[in-house]
């Protein structure tokens, strides 16, 4: 399965490209708005992870544009633990939204969840 993470903390980057990898999953990781919409442009994925704040832009930018082409589920990983932002994403279109701080072995799980529908 691949998987697009978009997250400018490198330390999550790297957490989670260690973590996700050892498990079976293709990582692409994209630290801005920018880079994220260079790899949609490239490759197609079975699933991405966005953070909301990125220096460039919105994670919520990135969910609409990658739900209008096509039905790629989208978790949201973020910070933003407000009810306003979670409905938000969720309706928007993103599949699950998981606040950090979060639990990798959680974060997993959701990931399996939703790829299985």
């Amino acid at each position: 399965m691949k998987l697009l993470l978009v997250e400018d903390n490198r330390a999550i980057v790297e957490g989670l490209e260690y973590y996700l990898t050892e498990e079976g999953f293709l990582l692409t990781c994209a630290y801005t708005k920018e880079a994220a919409r260079d790899a949609l442009n490239k490759k197609k994925f079975d699933l991405a992870i966005l953070d909301i704040s990125l220096p460039d832009g919105s994670g919520y930018d990135l969910c609409k544009e990658i739900k209008e082409k096509g039905d790629t589920p989208v978790i949201f990983l973020t910070a933003r633990d407000d009810e306003g932002s979670t409905v938000m994403g969720l309706d928007m279109g993103a599949d699950d939204y998981i606040t950090k701080p979060f639990r990798i072995r959680e974060l997993h799980s959701r990931i399996k969840s939703v790829l299985r529908r």
